[in-house]
């Protein structure tokens, strides 16, 4: 009796699968995009950083606010690296490693961030009330002393004090409110993309 062809076990379709042609271009596609990604997004900060002046308050807040803004390019670029590292163990640990400490990192500088934006806001809100009180007492010294310009009354005078206390409560609802937009976008990014490079990293560090 003849036998039966037995089937090809599915584990020498998956291997062939695996080793297709079109996987080491894939790998060499995204190798290309990941470092082309990570050297746009350093060049990026090497320009705004320049001159460094970390003990300025605007200058850290800009930073941090582009570092978040241009963060998830840094992620694409580590993520294709990952991929395209994936089977040389030594390679990607040490780059999981890498991705757990920036991540780390990003984490962290969520509370300079908060810090910064806050003695921002808390100096934005104080010069608004230093120029409104040098105007009122203006207007008040004129009132005091009486000698009042050709065509001003004294009710256009305190009309125009009250616009300026409103106009005064106007900008600082506005500073307000832009800083903490500003703020709680910088920290949305930072904590996504430090949550992603640190899923990268475990990944990464994995036997």
């Amino acid at each position: 009796m003849t036998s039966l062809p037995r089937p090809r076990s599915s584990k020498v379709s998956q291997t062939n699968a695996g080793h297709s042609p079109q996987a080491p271009a894939a790998k060499s596609i995204c190798l290309i995009v990941g470092f082309t990604c990570l050297l746009g997004f350093l060049v990026d900060m090497l320009v705004l950083a320049t001159p460094p002046d970390v003990f300025a308050l605007e200058w850290r807040i800009n930073i941090m606010q582009q570092v978040g803004d241009r963060s998830i390019v840094l992620l694409l670029g580590v993520g294709m690296l990952m991929f395209s590292t994936f089977e040389k163990r030594a390679l990607k640990r040490s780059l999981g490693y890498v991705c757990l400490a920036v991540g780390v990192a990003f984490i962290l500088s969520c509370g300079v961030v908060i810090r910064d934006n806050l003695v921002l806001q808390k100096q934005a809100l104080q010069n608004i009330s230093n120029q409104e009180q040098q105007i009122q007492s203006q207007i008040e010294q004129v009132q005091q002393g009486g000698s009042l310009p050709e065509q001003v009354t004294l009710e256009q005078l305190q009309q125009a004090s009250q616009q300026l206390t409103q106009q005064a409560t106007t900008l600082k609802q506005n500073a307000r409110q832009g800083i903490t937009k500003s703020s709680v976008a910088s920290l949305g990014n930072l904590i996504a993309v430090g949550l992603g490079l640190m899923g990268l990293g475990r990944l990464g560090i994995k036997r």
